[in-house]
């Protein structure tokens, strides 16, 4: 996973610099060969050996809004965002958040393995490649950002290096500073919908001189549950007038 970079710059010195940084990991990868985070064995140029990456729990039929399985043969929006939608227009999940995903999710973001979160970061990237070939690229991607006390004692936004290999993998620009968290939050885990939600509320800001134009985002994240952490994050690019919000997220944990 590249080192994450500014919005800004001359586009072909950044194209040029991730050509050298291809190469050096090639270079890398033929001195110091990798293996298999989860079996062992050799695994190649990736961080998972492809017979791990084919048991890796994928999502079936789901629904475009909300992510979670839809019943029987129906395909589209379930009835609840029928009903309710979300302040999002699509999500994209590459994985279910279950064994093994959520060890790897774990070790990525509370033991720094960054092995790991390069390898979810790149099933991410294979689930939204098709996507946006169908549907067009975003105008930006943005992470779901970290308080920053929080990323004092983390020292990195996973879903800041997860949103930076998609903007590498896809050509997309990548802005870390279109959202901001400006209110300290208790950790979702552990808390139910209701105190989700409210824990989350009032908690972001979208920068407006950085959203000024933008008509399309996809927001990124490691995980998703409740959705009332990204609900948050979308009703604040919603009201600096971005007026199209995908969520790109690795793995979906039901609610």
């Amino acid at each position: 996973m590249r080192k994450v970079s500014s919005t800004t710059g001359n586009v072909p010195w950044r194209r040029l610099a991730a050509c050298v940084g291809d190469g050096f990991e090639q270079l890398l990868d033929y001195l110091l060969p990798r293996h298999c985070l989860m079996c062992g064995f050799p695994s190649g140029d990736e961080n998972l050996c492809p017979p791990c990456r084919r048991d890796l729990p994928r999502p079936g039929r789901t629904c475009r809004r909300c992510g979670l399985p839809l019943p029987g043969e129906n395909e589209g929006i379930c009835g609840p965002c029928q009903q309710r939608p979300p302040r999002w227009n699509r999500v994209v999940t590459a994985l279910d958040y279950q064994f093994p995903v959520d060890v790897l999710v774990q070790k990525f973001k509370f033991n720094r393995n960054l092995a790991c979160g390069d390898a979810l970061a790149r099933e991410l990237v294979r689930t939204v490649r098709p996507v946006v070939g169908a549907s067009g690229l975003p105008d930006r991607v943005a992470p779901v950002p970290l308080h920053h006390s929080r990323h004092a004692v983390r020292t990195f936004n996973q879903s800041g290096l997860i949103a930076q290999a998609l903007g590498d993998a896809l050509d997309i620009r990548v802005d870390h500073r279109l959202l901001c968290r400006v209110r300290k939050t208790q950790a979702q885990s552990g808390l139910d919908a209701k105190a989700r939600r409210r824990n989350t509320r009032g908690a972001f800001h979208c920068r407006c001189t950085r959203a000024a134009g933008l008509k399309h985002v996809a927001l990124v994240d490691d995980v998703m549950t409740t959705g009332a952490t990204l609900e948050a994050c979308a009703l604040e690019l919603r009201r600096a007038g971005v007026r199209e919000v995908s969520l790109w997220v690795v793995a979906r944990a039901p609610p």
